[in-house]
C-alpha cells in the first residue's frame, strides 16, 4: 500500500507502511544519535571538573628542603631532609646531587613522599658534597639546599657488652667502652632488629651508660653504636642487642613487717617497696 501525501489527504504513514528494511535502518539511525548523544553529555560532565588555565604560582621555583643531614654507617652513607608534607601535591620529587671534586652529578630522583637515601658507591677517605633540589609538577627545579660534605672514615669497633638495671621510676642503660676518645648513640625499639636513623639522645654519649624513662607496659629493646665525632656521624656496627621484658622485673621485698591482733582478727602492716612500677 503506498501513502497518501497529496494536500487533499493529508495522513501521515504509520509503522505498518514501513517494509523490514526500513524498519531496521530506523532503529540503526536512532542508536547511533543515541550513542553520539550520550558520548557528548559524558563529555560536558567530566569538562565541569577540569581546571582552568595554569596560574603564574605554578611556575614558581619550589622552597629548598631544609635540615640535610648524613650519617656514615658501615658500607653506607645515609641521607635524610625535611620539606613540608602539605606541599608535597606541588611536587614532581626530588634530585639528590653528588660531587667529588668536580660538578654536581644526579644520583638519584626521588618521589614527592621520599625524605631520605642509602648511598652504597663511595669510597673511604673521598670527600663528598650532597645537595637535594625540588621538581615542581611542570618539572621547574628549586632552589639548592644547603650542602653537607662527608668524608667517610673508618667506623669505631662496636662497644662491650649491655647491661641494665631498673630503678624506681627509669632503667639505666650501661656498656663497656669501645675505646679512648669514642663516642655513643643509643637506639630504642618495640621491634627485635628495626631501629630508626635517629638515635634516642640528642647528643652523642661521651659515657658509657644513659637513663631512659621506664615503660612497664611493653617489650623494649636497645642497641649501641660506636662513633667518630665529626659534623657528621662515622658509625660503628651495632652493639648486641638489649631486650627489656617488663614481665621480668623482680620487685625489692616489702620491709617492716608488723602484725596487729585484735579482736576480729590480725591486721598486717608493711613499707611499700621504692618501686613506682608495682601495681600490687
Amino acid at each position: 500500500m503506498k501513502c497518501k501525501n497529496d494536500i487533499k489527504h493529508k495522513t501521515a504513514c504509520s509503522p505498518s507502511h514501513f517494509t523490514p528494511y526500513a524498519l531496521q535502518l530506523t532503529r540503526r539511525v536512532l542508536l547511533i544519535y543515541c550513542c553520539l548523544l550520550s558520548t557528548f553529555c559524558c563529555l560536558l560532565v567530566s569538562g565541569c571538573g577540569k581546571k582552568g588555565q595554569p596560574t603564574l604560582k605554578s611556575y614558581e621555583r619550589p622552597a629548598p628542603p631544609s635540615g640535610l643531614g648524613a650519617i656514615h654507617r658501615e658500607s653506607e652513607i645515609l641521607l635524610s631532609w625535611e620539606f613540608p608534607k602539605d606541599k608535597e601535591d606541588t611536587l614532581k620529587g626530588f634530585y639528590l646531587m653528588r660531587s667529588s671534586g668536580g660538578d654536581s652529578e644526579k644520583l638519584s630522583f626521588l618521589e614527592n613522599d621520599k625524605r631520605s637515601y642509602t648511598d652504597t658507591a663511595f669510597k673511604i677517605g673521598t670527600t663528598y658534597k650532597y645537595k637535594v633540589v625540588a621538581v615542581n609538577l611542570r618539572g621547574i627545579i628549586g632552589k639548592d639546599s644547603d650542602v653537607i660534605t662527608l668524608t667517610p672514615g673508618i667506623p669505631p669497633p662496636p662497644s662491650g657488652k649491655v647491661s641494665f638495671k631498673v630503678g624506681n621510676d627509669s632503667l639505666i642503660l650501661s656498656w663497656e667502652s669501645a675505646g679512648t676518645g669514642i663516642l655513643y648513640n643509643v637506639y630504642k625499639s618495640y621491634e627485635k632488629g628495626v631501629y630508626s636513623s635517629i638515635p634516642l639522645n640528642k647528643q652523642p654519649l661521651t659515657g658509657t651508660s644513659l637513663d631512659d624513662q621506664l615503660d612497664t607496659k611493653k617489650v623494649v629493646y636497645y642497641t649501641i653504636r660506636s662513633l667518630m665525632g665529626n659534623t657528621w656521624r662515622d658509625e660503628g656496627k651495632e652493639s648486641e642487642e638489649m631486650k627489656i621484658d617488663p614481665s621480668e622485673f623482680t620487685p625489692s621485698p616489702p620491709e617492716n613487717l608488723e602484725a596487729v591482733p585484735t579482736r576480729e582478727g590480725v591486721y598486717l602492716t608493711w613499707k611499700e617497696p621504692p618501686e613506682n612500677w608495682i601495681t600490687g
